[in-house]
């Protein structure tokens, strides 16, 4: 009779010991150059004594059903539970393969734990496939099968253990009622782990410990985290409420001013025809005049000097979709979900490109791969670009890497572009979206022959280069304002001790168009380019909520704000804050006014967002 409680007792044992013993160290050893300090024998005792309670958590899921299905098959003698939890045995062995494989892979390149923002790129698998070689995808999948075999054979044996050992029949009355109260206590023992004692359900934030991310993440459970974040919705309303309404605007007012005049005007005309470039993950790290590597960006070096260049900007957020939404719409990166999922919403956020459309100039994105990953196309078109150009509408002969045509390429197209539309007396706006510098950076050149990461910016910064001394010499030139931004930083290492690091990056104003050179040396955010320029343009910017003219006499409280997969990060003129939302603590640089202007600054971002 009590076979079954026996068989869900040692069922939950093997799923947990699977996870510490075969996920944990698999997890910790690729992973382990995202440490940034040595490991000891306590560090790994720590990440294992905090880590299980998410082990438990997972594994009484798991447990659940083998539970069930013996305690029927006890009750009703013609279930065949050894060929039902055979079956089951089979789907949870992939399922776990699959989280556990991907979540460590991924971490390398994301630096966070697998979560439900994962079947966004399923969507589009060849853009997923994109970063990698064929021979990681198939050892990717080779370790899947056999992780999946190695779970299989463990609950194989323990469950043709049980099916042998199984009485199918009671034989007395009383029995009936007994199984039936061990089962509902069992269900309820599970039910107890899953969701915790407390006021509140468990979340990943129970494992969470140390101000080391990554020992938080080696602790936390990958299955926990990714079934957590499927019951989570994606939406903005009553998320980050720190303080009341009242409070919350006390704090923000002074922090985002909307009006004011530029003190310094940097442009020859109030409408110039503008370029746009948005660089893959041009982080300072290889701008030789922000600090970076010395022999990398050269053109932009070189250009900036020539124009105007904003020495202290900070990427809003960590990836393309948010860093696209901070550039043009002045929106901060959100560090739990991205607004350009959402495309009922994007016709109502603030944008560039509309506004200048509205000032008559014509309108057009262009990029060189594949535009319906991550609703790209739906955001260019929302924002207000008339045109869309992507990898489809280039010739079958142009250069290719794995994510589209080649950056080389594309700055041909974009200038004759240019010369066609200045010399048709267009005035005209283009968002250009670089695509070169990034996994697997394979690119056509190879200046930097050890080093393929940098040899691939070394790449996209030669053809900047090119173009820009080819525009010089068109007609086109002396009305035309070039302005240069990241998308985001490259994050090399994963490490929150750089986070500063990977989140600075450069911004260039340069052409025919541009009255001064000069180094601005204000401490600004990726989403202050719309404000900025807009009051350059002679143009109001009230409708950019979050976007401020660092070149007005407005801008007094000087700021950047960076935000990275829940967390955020603070810079004043004082000190830098880096502070993770799950478990509501600072990790780096504790101070009460930055955690304070940060927490706000979130709070009414999704307020902001939930209403639009």
């Amino acid at each position: 009779m009590i076979t079954f409680i026996l068989y869900s007792v040692v069922y939950f044992m093997y799923c947990t010991l699977f996870f510490c013993i075969v996920q944990k160290v698999f997890f910790g050893l690729y992973n382990r150059k995202a440490s940034r300090q040595r490991l000891t024998l306590h560090d790994i005792a720590d990440i294992y004594t905090h880590g299980i309670r998410s082990d438990f958590i997972i594994a009484s899921y798991m447990t659940a059903i083998p539970l069930i299905v013996s305690a029927l098959s006890t009750l009703i003698p013609f279930i065949n539970a050894g060929t039902v939890l055979s079956i089951y045995n089979a789907i949870i062995s992939l399922a776990v393969a699959l989280i556990c494989v991907s979540d460590t892979l991924l971490y390398k390149f994301w630096g966070y734990k697998l979560d439900s923002s994962a079947f966004v790129y399923l969507r589009s698998l060849k853009g997923t496939f994109a970063s990698v070689s064929t021979t990681y995808i198939v050892c990717a999948m080779t370790l899947v099968v056999l992780c999946a075999a190695l779970f299989l054979l463990g609950a194989e044996f323990i469950t043709l253990k049980y099916a042998s050992l199984q009485q199918s029949r009671l034989s007395e009355w009383w029995e009936y009622p007994c199984v039936v109260f061990m089962l509902a206590v069992g269900t309820g023992i599970l039910f107890v782990i899953i969701r915790g004692l407390k006021i509140r359900p468990n979340n990943p934030s129970v494992v969470y410990y140390s101000k080391n991310s990554f020992f938080n993440h080696w602790a936390l459970n990958p299955a926990y985290n990714l079934i957590y974040s499927l019951s989570t919705k994606d939406d903005f309303k009553g998320k980050f409420r720190f303080y009341d309404a009242k409070e919350c605007d006390e704090i923000i007012n002074h922090l985002f001013p909307t009006s004011g005049a530029p003190q310094k005007q940097l442009l020859k005309t109030k409408r110039p025809n503008i370029l746009l470039i948005i660089w893959e993950s041009l982080g300072a790290e290889f701008v030789p005049s922000l600090g970076g590597k010395a022999d990398v960006a050269v053109n932009v070096d070189r250009i900036a000097k020539e124009g105007i260049f904003f020495t202290r900007c900070t990427a809003s957020s960590f990836r393309t979709d948010r860093g696209l939404v901070a550039i043009l719409s002045g929106v901060p990166g959100q560090p739990t979900t991205s607004v350009i999922r959402y495309t009922r919403k994007l016709p109502k956020l603030p944008a560039l490109p509309r506004r200048l459309k509205d000032e008559g100039y014509t309108t057009t994105a262009v990029h060189g791969g594949d535009l319906t990953i991550m609703h790209k196309s739906d955001y260019y078109l929302a924002s207000g670009h008339d045109r869309l150009v992507s990898q489809k509408d280039f010739p079958a002969s142009a250069p290719k890497c794995k994510w589209g045509i080649q950056d080389g390429y594309v700055f041909d197209f974009i200038l004759d572009d240019i010369v066609k539309k200045t010399e048709a007396g267009e005035r005209w706006f283009t968002t250009f979206q670089t695509l070169s510098s990034h996994e697997p950076f394979k690119v056509p050149y190879n200046r930097i022959a050890d080093d393929e990461v940098a040899n691939s910016f070394a790449y996209t910064d030669y053809c900047f280069g090119e173009f820009i001394d080819k525009l010089k010499k068109t007609p086109a030139w002396d009305d035309t304002l070039v302005i240069c931004i990241a998308d985001h930083g490259f994050n090399a290492t994963n490490n929150p001790a750089s986070r500063s690091e990977y989140a600075h990056i450069p911004l260039i104003f340069i052409g025919g168009a541009v009255n001064h050179q000069v180094k601005v040396e204000e401490l600004m955010s990726q989403t202050d380019l719309a404000a900025t320029l807009l009051g350059q343009l002679g143009l109001p910017h009230d409708d950019f909520t979050f976007s401020r003219d660092v070149l007005a006499d407005s801008y007094k409280e000087k700021f950047s704000f960076h935000t990275f997969n829940n967390g955020f990060m603070l810079t004043d003129e004082r000190g830098v804050t880096v502070v993770d939302n799950v478990s509501g603590e600072a990790i780096e640089g504790p101070d009460e006014k930055r955690e304070r202007h940060g927490r706000a600054i979130l709070q009414k971002l999704y307020e902001y967002l939930s209403k639009v």
